[in-house]
């Protein structure tokens, strides 16, 4: 039986490119991928991918979708490394002079490859 764990379900024209994405950035292992789904998960969290019907992949830089209800935000070791990591796989951080700080912790605005609007965070210092 399957552990049950906190989580979110994020759509996809691509949802391999985009497991891939939150894979490398997140450091969350794919723990399970069929042909509509990828899952990543920690002992904790699970991150579903699942296959948008319809959709259609994302071509150049993705223009950010910000008129969403919820933004999911990922607690990552460090925010440098993390904007590096994500531009290389077709994502992207706010610039560093856009970073903030508020309760122990540093976060950051990012655009996964597919547009949807998140935010990493580092413990702060």
């Amino acid at each position: 039986m399957t552990r049950a764990r906190s989580g979110a379900v994020v759509f996809a024209a691509s949802p391999k490119q985009l497991a891939e994405f939150y894979a490398v950035t997140t450091g969350l292992p794919v723990i399970h991928a069929d042909e509509e789904h990828v899952v990543l998960a920690s002992g904790s969290f699970e991150l579903v991918i699942h296959q948008m019907h319809g959709g259609t992949p994302v071509q150049g830089p993705p223009t950010p979708r910000r008129d969403t209800a919820i933004k999911p935000f990922f607690v990552v070791a460090s925010l440098a490394v993390v904007r590096e990591k994500a531009a290389a796989m077709g994502g992207r951080l706010e610039p560093v002079q856009k970073e903030w700080s508020a309760r122990g912790f540093r976060a950051c605005e990012a655009v996964d490859p597919e547009g949807n609007v998140i935010q990493f965070r580092e413990e702060a210092e």
